[in-house]
């Protein structure tokens, strides 16, 4: 089922436009998912866009998904992939580009642009090596990000939908 909500938030959030709608509603069929929605939805050809924007409201709510706002789900996405980092799964250099990379797209459309401050130096250090280096080396760069990490997977107060643990 969480493959199906991520193509489905990836569609109604225009995240992936390569994302077929109607094909992995076939295989959440297959794996045993089940609603009418659900199987009109996997009855249509990736073509049928307007359809498919459509169905996809009721194919959450006959299986109890909900759709998040582009700003909570591009938030989460971000802290997915602090996570991943944290958890050994990314390296440093490939999250870090998913975090600013999630933040900088959408900033236009209301999502926040990063989840602390400290972004920012890492993004100059990435992105402008004559303005970024106050971190001194690579090293020194990710350790900052580590922190940031650790702020964002725990309840960094900058991002949404998060409160610090207490």
């Amino acid at each position: 089922m969480r493959r199906l909500q991520r193509v489905l938030e990836d569609f109604v959030h225009d995240l992936d436009p390569h994302v077929d709608v109607p094909m992995e509603a076939a295989f959440a069929l297959a794996d045993g998912l089940d609603s009418p929605a659900l199987a009109e939805l996997a009855g249509l050809t990736a073509a049928d866009r307007v359809e498919i924007r459509e169905l996809i409201p009721a194919v959450a709510e006959q299986l109890g998904l909900e759709i998040p706002s582009l700003r909570e789900l591009v938030a989460r996405r971000a802290r997915e992939a602090a996570a991943a980092y944290l958890a050994g799964e990314r390296d440093f250099a490939a999250a870090l580009s998913d975090i600013l990379d999630h933040f900088a797209r959408y900033r236009d459309e209301g999502v926040g642009y990063r989840c602390c401050d400290g972004m920012l130096a890492l993004q100059l250090w990435r992105d402008v090596p004559e303005y970024g280096d106050g971190f001194g080396s690579p090293e020194a760069a990710e350790r900052a990000f580590r922190e940031r990490a650790v702020a964002m997977t725990d309840g960094c107060p900058a991002c949404p939908g998060r409160s610090p643990r207490g």
